[in-house]
């Protein structure tokens, strides 16, 4: 094997250690020198295998203290839907939706254009605040079409997944989305609710989910903290 790629190969192993827990969330790695003893390579090589883990957001530095290991991201493959409660329990991660607002308004000139519907149809509005292991990562809203889901506020959404009451309740099943995402400033109230700085990038997924009639549900619009996601294909 060529020397050129002892960097990724080191990486590989690092990346497999962080995956399989060897080196678990917010741990430290071991230092340079340690890692140079380790691998029998020169410091330049491992620096290079570090800067590709930073590259991915696996890991980040402190100021003359070392690397530590990134809190793992919740992957949302873009060609597959499945909904990120399923995929933080995959995860093994507490997940928890903070009810913010949960009403029922009729649809306004803007809503009804991104949802191709009359103005004044009847939706219900829920916003929620989702934490993973008690710490804040997406600002949700969702634009619902309530003649499908008729005393949908009767349900507990804080404590349920609303995918799951759809199902469980309605015999309603998500079946596809198409979703738009786009970087987007945060203002005062998304910097406040997801514990970022304001100016800070957040991802914006919106878009339309259909059920497996083809059926038009909802419309949604997600916030989501940009060290907390990755999106593949």
């Amino acid at each position: 094997m060529k020397k050129m790629y002892l960097d990724v190969l080191i990486a590989d192993d690092i990346r497999s250690g962080i995956e399989s827990n060897r080196y678990p969330e917010n741990s430290k790695l071991p230092s340079e020198q340690q890692l140079c003893e380790m691998y029998h390579v020169q410091k330049m090589t491992i620096r290079s295998s570090l800067q590709i883990l930073k590259d991915e957001g696996r890991i980040y530095s402190k100021n003359k203290s070392g690397y530590y290991v990134q809190k793992r991201r919740i992957v949302k493959n873009l060609r597959y839907f499945r909904s990120t409660t399923s995929l933080v329990e995959s995860m093994g991660k507490e997940n928890e939706s903070l009810l913010l607002k949960f009403r029922k308004i009729p649809s306004d000139k803007r809503v009804s254009q991104l949802m191709n519907i009359n103005i004044g149809t009847d939706l219900y509005c829920l916003e929620r605040l989702r934490k993973v292991d008690n710490a804040p990562v997406s600002l949700e809203c969702n634009y619902i079409i309530a003649g499908y889901f008729p005393g949908l506020e009767a349900f507990d959404l804080s404590s349920r997944s609303l995918y799951r009451i759809y199902e469980e309740e309605y015999q309603v099943c998500i079946d596809r989305a198409q979703m738009q995402l786009s970087v987007v400033d945060a203002d005062g109230q998304k910097a406040e609710l997801l514990e970022v700085s304001e100016g800070d990038a957040l991802i914006k997924e919106d878009g339309m989910t259909y059920d497996y009639t083809n059926r038009f549900v909802e419309f949604t619009e997600n916030f989501m903290r940009i060290d907390r996601f990755q999106f593949i294909k």
